[in-house]
């Protein structure tokens, strides 16, 4: 007398045994997972669970980045974006049903390399050299104050030179226009 063949559980049934809802049985049932018996569907998410566990070696990345190796990295993750997104585009031009964790894997790629490329600039400012404020004010002030003496000076420094047969008109002249300068200088006069 023959066996009568195991009829599969039925998507409600495996769902309660596995725990999981009947919407994710369907997408494991996609994924290939047998329904014929509980204790096969779940061996096949074990070891599905244990081939995602087992992932490449990943290299050991320095405990800090200096400027030449945060360059490197900011290459080579140009790289691998250029490669997730060439996986990506494939993956959508054949249908293949795994091109949503292909385009998450691109979009990491991506944001990686914006935050490398954000840190990149963040060490570049913070390498230039700055000026406070008061230093900056106080040069100003101090060239400023330069300025004036030097356009105090010219008049009685020049005027001869101006007008050597009649240096006083030269001087009055040079001496309205310093002050015509100061005046606008100062916010007094108009433009």
């Amino acid at each position: 007398m023959s066996q009568p063949e195991a009829t599969p559980l039925t998507t409600k049934a495996l769902a309660a045994a596995l725990g999981v809802s009947v919407q994710r049985v369907g997408v494991l049932r996609r994924e290939g997972m047998p329904m014929d018996s509980v204790e096969a569907a779940v061996a096949w998410r074990e070891a599905k669970a244990a081939e995602r566990s087992a992932s490449a070696p990943v290299p050991t990345e320095p405990t800090s980045l200096d400027d030449g190796t945060i360059q490197q990295r900011i290459h080579r993750q140009n790289i691998l974006v250029s490669r997730a997104r060439d996986v990506w585009q494939a993956a959508m031009e054949t249908g293949d049903r795994d091109q949503a964790k292909y385009h998450t894997q691109y979009n990491q790629a991506t944001a990686k390399l914006i935050d490398l490329e954000a840190e990149a600039e963040r060490r570049a400012l913070m390498a230039r050299e700055y000026i406070k404020a008061s230093e900056a004010k106080e040069a100003m002030l101090h060239l400023t104050g330069e300025w004036i003496e030097m356009m105090e000076r010219m008049p009685s420094e020049c005027g001869e030179a101006c007008n050597p047969n009649d240096p006083p008109k030269a001087i009055a002249v040079l001496q309205a226009y310093v002050r015509k300068v100061r005046e606008k200088l100062s916010g007094g006069g108009e433009s």
